[in-house]
């Protein structure tokens, strides 16, 4: 065996990778959860495939930046930390187009005072 190979497997037998894949089960959880839940939902309101996919992906997103926010808010009440997947869920079921009107009403807010 040459040394490239040699470390390669060294690499692929690291006794934590299971350790760190199961620290990342809620995140990988929640986005998943998200994605389907909003891309089913863009699905059911008439929607085109490629909408609902973006709508999913926007979703997730969002869902997966917010997540350790939620499991701080869950750990800091002495919640379960599953209890900050609810949240991403309940986004992914708002949808984007929910998220589109609450931030054009709070532009409307922030800089409409400005513009008048």
């Amino acid at each position: 065996m040459n040394r490239k190979h040699e470390k390669r497997a060294m690499q692929e037998r690291d006794p934590e990778l299971w350790q760190r894949v199961i620290e990342y089960l809620p995140n990988l959880a929640a986005a998943l959860l998200t994605f389907a839940i909003a891309l089913f939902r863009g699905l059911q309101d008439g929607g085109p495939w490629k909408k609902a996919m973006l709508g999913a992906l926007v979703c997730t997103l969002l869902s997966v930046g917010l997540f350790p926010l939620f499991q701080a808010l869950a750990d800091r009440y002495d919640l379960a930390p599953s209890v900050a997947i609810a949240p991403c869920v309940f986004l992914g079921f708002l949808g984007t187009e929910w998220m589109r009107n609450k931030a054009d009403d709070i532009y409307d807010i922030i800089v409409g005072r400005w513009r008048r």
